[in-house]
């Protein structure tokens, strides 16, 4: 039988100290980007009609020319409640809440996009999200 060696518990406690370093690294990384708000853009045909703050609860309705979609955002997150176009597709997409998600109804040309505020971060690029038209 083979006894442990004072060595063998230094290496021991190394490795597990080592291990932690990824867990602090993240930890301080999500502690910098937490100092950015997320917006909710809404736009239609590609004009910007609303930016809503996720940090706030709300109901926003956009009506216009018959068309019609209501925007809730709750506990820093935002979806379509309701929608007059014919395939429901934007209602059923659910609740968003990290950048770069979005939800579209392409029969209004209603897009809604999660961004931060603030300045943008290596691999959070823009991306232009112009609908075609008929």
């Amino acid at each position: 039988m083979r006894k442990i060696k004072f060595g063998d518990i230094i290496i021991a406690a190394f490795l597990l100290a080592l291990s932690f370093i990824p867990f602090c690294f993240l930890k301080t990384h999500k502690q910098a980007n937490s100092n950015h708000e997320e917006m909710a853009i809404v736009k239609v045909n590609n004009k910007t009609v609303k930016k809503l703050n996720l940090n706030h609860n709300t109901v926003w309705t956009y009506d216009k020319n018959g068309q019609r979609n209501v925007l809730e955002v709750r506990d820093k997150k935002v979806h379509v409640v309701e929608a007059n176009c014919k395939d429901q597709v934007c209602v059923k997409e659910g609740w968003k809440s990290k950048p770069g998600q979005t939800i579209v109804c392409l029969p209004h040309k209603f897009l809604v996009e999660i961004k931060q505020s603030g300045k943008h971060t290596r691999g959070n690029k823009d991306f232009d999200h112009t609908l075609v038209t008929p």
